[in-house]
């Protein structure tokens, strides 16, 4: 039975409504992840862009999406991963440049900051991309453990593991 233009309307609005509601929530997280990965803000937008179009596409062919989040993060992190491919190398660097741009703080201050993260950067730079991802996922973007376990598609009990083996190495890298 073919669908009167009414239904076909509310079903395009509620699509656009949900999509929404992804980005709105998650667009920033997808950006920083992103950013952590390329290092470069151009290269940032643009994949950052690509993951909501397919977001969006998803959307459109009636694909069930049920945890929104990991969805945006397995595309976004499958983007990084096609972006150096077509590179030809897989090294993930940490930005040139952050943003701290709280104007109450003085310039020193903003440049202890920035030196602390570059170190920080670096640091994590030096772990595995798995590793990497685990510790921007959990302690950037706050995702939650049962969330990493359906993006890497491990257990909890893994990534609960992974995460401090992660933390470990990651201090480790900081020591030296």
């Amino acid at each position: 039975m073919p669908q009167s233009l009414g239904q076909m309307f509310f079903r395009q609005d509620n699509k656009k409504k949900k999509f929404e509601e992804i980005y709105d929530r998650s667009v920033k997280e997808i950006y920083r992840f992103i950013f952590l990965k390329v290092s470069s803000q151009e290269v940032a937008e643009d994949l950052t862009s690509e993951t909501f179009t397919r977001i969006w596409k998803s959307l459109q062919a009636e694909e069930n999406i049920e945890n929104p989040r990991a969805f945006a993060f397995r595309i976004a992190r499958n983007l990084v991963i096609d972006h150096y491919r077509r590179k030809e190398f897989l090294k993930v660097t940490t930005p040139d440049k952050i943003d701290v741009s709280d104007t109450e703080k003085r310039a020193d201050e903003r440049a202890e900051i920035t030196s602390e993260m570059e170190r920080v950067g670096e640091a994590l730079r030096k772990l595995s991309e798995d590793y990497q991802n685990i510790v921007i996922w959990y302690y950037l973007d706050e995702l939650s453990i049962s969330e990493i376990a359906d993006l890497l598609a491990k257990s909890e009990t893994t990534v609960r593991v992974s995460i401090h083996r992660a933390l470990k190495a990651l201090k480790k890298e900081l020591k030296e």
